[in-house]
């Protein structure tokens, strides 16, 4: 069989596609962010991977996923692109265990062709089939609430709750989470241990930054109880002015 020759317009056409695949030795990984905090439920959840994009030479693919909860809500916040970071199999744990306000970390970094394929929320099944079932209720509720300032956690969209024994005190803080195309701020309220900083030594999860600052509770909320489920009013709800402190 002899050469085969293209023609002007085949010639073009098959350097026009040469230009859309990636270098020798770079990866094709799955970009996406999710930032979610109304109606999350943990086996209908889906991430849609819509887009691509190509790594740097050595780089891996990434998908980190964080799974906030308080007793009354649930939000989910992720990313998935290009990260430096070594290769690890998928790791879930809790970074702030229930009872209370809870943060579940999924992350997972390969280097094969869209390896950061997750679409579910099924390793967090797993690993809250693992946690208490149930905690002695306390004498103190707190205002709960997982979600933006002014959307999820407006101030009549906020409702208290009784606080598990083993973690009685109002915890309140302004989360901001940033990676990549991911900028997220959101409100964290429920029961905690204590009120401080959760996340205080966790200011990178994956290629996640996390900036924690803790808002001022009014006296007369933290003082006082109420039953669960009231909606508080302006007056007693909280002061969310940020305190800024390390």
């Amino acid at each position: 069989m002899g050469p085969v020759y293209l023609r002007p317009p085949q010639l073009l056409c098959l350097l026009g596609a040469a230009s859309f695949l990636p270098p020798t030795g770079s990866l094709l990984c799955y970009e996406a962010t999710a930032s979610l905090f109304r109606a999350v439920t943990l086996h209908n959840w889906q991430w849609l991977l819509m887009r691509s994009m190509v790594c740097q030479l050595r780089e891996g693919c990434e998908e980190t996923i964080l799974l906030i909860e308080t007793e009354t809500g649930r939000g989910v916040v992720g990313f998935k692109g290009c990260a430096t970071a070594l290769s690890h199999p998928p790791q879930i744990s809790y970074l702030i265990s229930p009872p209370g306000v809870s943060i579940a970390s999924y992350s997972h970094v390969c280097r094969t062709y869209l390896c950061n394929n997750l679409t579910n929320l099924e390793p967090f099944v797993k690993l809250k089939a693992n946690a208490p079932k149930s905690i002695a209720p306390s004498s103190r509720s707190c205002p709960t609430c997982v979600g933006r300032h002014d959307k999820e956690c407006l101030p009549n969209s906020v409702t208290t709750h009784t606080c598990p024994f083993t973690a009685p005190t109002c915890y309140s803080s302004t989360l901001s989470l940033q990676a990549g195309a991911l900028n997220t701020s959101f409100l964290l309220m429920g029961c905690a241990r204590e009120h401080h900083k959760l996340l205080t030594d966790f200011q990178r999860i994956g290629s996640i930054q996390v900036t924690e600052i803790l808002n001022i509770l009014e006296k007369s909320h933290v003082a006082g109880s109420g039953p669960s489920g009231s909606r508080p009013s302006w007056g007693i709800l909280l002061v969310l002015l940020p305190a800024f402190r390390t």
